[in-house]
């Protein structure tokens, strides 16, 4: 496990890249091109085929390698398995229902995940994708979920930049359900490298909380 002073994460050679959501302004996808140490194409992955025109087409203009498209509704288990354990970045562009994607990630797709952070792949999760790494998830009815947990005992918030403006990492961290709250706004990313390195890009605008206190730290 990679340790920083606050933060644990799941080892490997790899970079995940907790981004708040992409803005057209920052460089967050463009820095994330630069850590591709891994070999493979980038898959992108999702629930649904139509939202990967745009998606792929801004890595394209960003100088991407070539990629393909991993629907993690409908492939099977083996494929969803094997394409994403080759690939050299993963991106999960923003989900916005987070119950589903938790459950349509659960299993094969975390699993081809991690075999790829593993040997040295980037990680690239925006918006409310970036929550269902942390150690839980909560949906839009309130619903607290087991996330996939790949930062530890971490509440992960997308799309805010102070978390007392957030009810549910109030509701979390008061209920001893995560440990700490991070929010990540938008155009910011929190990255975690191999070697416990800890980078804030874009725009930089990341907070957290520990414990009961929802006082912003940086």
């Amino acid at each position: 496990m990679a340790v920083n002073q606050i933060l644990n994460w799941v080892d490997g050679a790899g970079w995940l890249v907790l981004s708040g959501g992409s803005d057209a302004l920052s460089e967050v996808r463009a820095m994330a091109l630069t850590r591709i140490a891994a070999d493979g194409g980038i898959a992108y992955v999702g629930v649904n085929t139509s939202d990967d025109g745009a998606l792929m087409d801004d890595f394209n203009e960003l100088g991407a390698p070539a990629g393909f498209w991993v629907d993690i509704m409908t492939d099977t288990d083996q494929g969803i398995h094997q394409r994403l354990a080759e690939a050299a970045l993963i991106v999960l562009s923003d989900m916005t229902d987070v119950a589903m994607a938790r459950s349509a990630l659960l299993g094969a797709a975390a699993e081809g995940m991690l075999v790829a952070f593993q040997r040295g792949a980037v990680i690239l999760a925006e918006g409310h994708a970036a929550m269902l790494f942390g150690r839980v998830v909560v949906t839009e009815s309130g619903q607290v979920l087991d996330g996939l947990h790949w930062l530890r005992n971490a509440y992960i918030v997308p799309a805010i930049t102070s978390i007392a403006e957030s009810s549910s990492a109030r509701k979390v961290l008061l209920a001893r359900q995560a440990a700490i709250a991070i929010g990540i706004g938008v155009g910011s990313a929190l990255v975690l490298g191999p070697d416990a390195q800890v980078e804030l890009w874009g725009q930089s605008q990341v907070a957290v909380a520990l414990g009961g206190n929802i006082s912003d730290t940086t």
